[in-house]
């Protein structure tokens, strides 16, 4: 597959945060933090980031590829990393929603950056928002 530079590299720079992120959940779990937490939504609506299109299509491709567990906390948090490297603003949502059919509370993370969801994509409508984090551009 030909990729631009950018491309490449945004790849790389995926795999090395997707390894650090790796360990970090699994050793160091305690010191994961996805930034400042915020009270309320504040605007989802930004000026579109290509970069921030970028970072969300490598974090998948890494996914796909890679044999350990990389669930959709890891990818927020790869977001995260990546974003900060760009200084590009993101929000971290963590929600919770009930499974109808087992009657179990599942929790998920997705990341909104460029105005459009990056890494853990459903429907943010189904989720009660729990946390909202953002970094220090947003």
């Amino acid at each position: 597959m030909r990729l631009s530079l950018s491309r490449k590299i945004i790849v790389i720079q995926a795999f090395c945060v997707s390894v650090y992120t790796f360990f970090l959940f699994r050793f160091f779990n305690r010191r994961a933090r996805f930034g400042e937490k915020i009270p309320s939504t504040g605007s989802l609506y930004q000026l579109p980031y290509k970069k921030a299109i970028d970072i969300g299509w490598a974090i998948q491709i890494v996914a796909k590829y890679i044999s350990w567990k990389n669930v959709c906390r890891h990818q927020a948090y790869q977001a995260k990393l990546l974003c900060n490297l760009y200084k590009i603003p993101y929000m971290i949502f963590v929600g919770f929603k009930k499974d109808a059919h087992t009657n179990e509370i599942e929790a998920h993370a997705w990341t909104v950056a460029g105005g459009k969801i990056i890494t853990g994509f459903c429907n943010p409508d189904e989720y009660m928002v729990q946390s909202v984090y953002k970094n220090k551009w947003q």
